[in-house]
């Protein structure tokens, strides 16, 4: 999904977005030259490999703190 936003004003480290949908999208300031105005194209992509990755490490911590509280 590709989404295309414009800067509309930054607000201490935070800089806030509009989408052409009108959506209000709450990012950091990364970029140091970041500014009112600053056209932004987004695009995200799912990762199920990564995500399958991020579930079994949080099981395994899980499954570790019922471990430690006897809770089986």
């Amino acid at each position: 999904m590709k989404k295309e936003a414009i800067v509309d004003r930054i607000e201490g480290k935070v800089a806030v977005l509009l989408t052409d949908d009108e959506e209000e999208i709450h990012i950091p300031a990364w970029f140091d030259d970041m500014h009112e105005g600053m056209a932004i194209d987004m695009e995200f992509t799912e990762n199920p490999e990564r995500e399958k990755e991020s579930m079994e490490s949080a099981e395994d911590l899980l499954a570790d703190i019922k471990k430690m509280n006897g809770i089986e």
